[in-house]
């Protein structure tokens, strides 16, 4: 008998979410099983069965890590940020870079003799 993955929502401008799973012979069997089983008490407002050999899984979840540190969009990346920058700093020695980092100071560029 298949299985059915159960989505379901509890109120109309809530987003489906997954609740369950159910085994029936079709998918209006199902929907009657989730409406006995997971719906009953009026936990909800709308819900929907998927057959489970349809729900597709990315097979390599190396696809959707960050490439780069992305810390800085939480508190907790600014802990250490001291040694991270002169980490960066060694890195662009190595890398030969280190002089992009080297600034004119303000007020002493190429003066202009009249």
């Amino acid at each position: 008998m298949p299985t059915y993955e159960v989505f379901g929502r509890r109120k109309a401008d809530d987003p489906l979410e997954h609740v369950g799973a159910v085994h029936a012979a079709d998918p209006q069997t199902a929907l009657l099983l989730v409406r006995e089983t997971h719906f009953r008490h009026n936990e909800g407002v709308d819900y929907a069965v998927v057959p489970s050999d349809q729900v597709f899984r990315l097979d390599d979840p190396s696809l959707i890590q960050h490439r780069i540190d992305m810390d800085y969009r939480l508190q907790a990346g600014y802990s250490g940020f001291r040694e991270k920058r002169q980490a960066a700093r060694e890195a662009a020695d190595e890398r030969g870079r280190g002089h992009l980092r080297e600034r004119p100071s303000p007020g002493r560029g190429s003066k202009v003799e009249a």
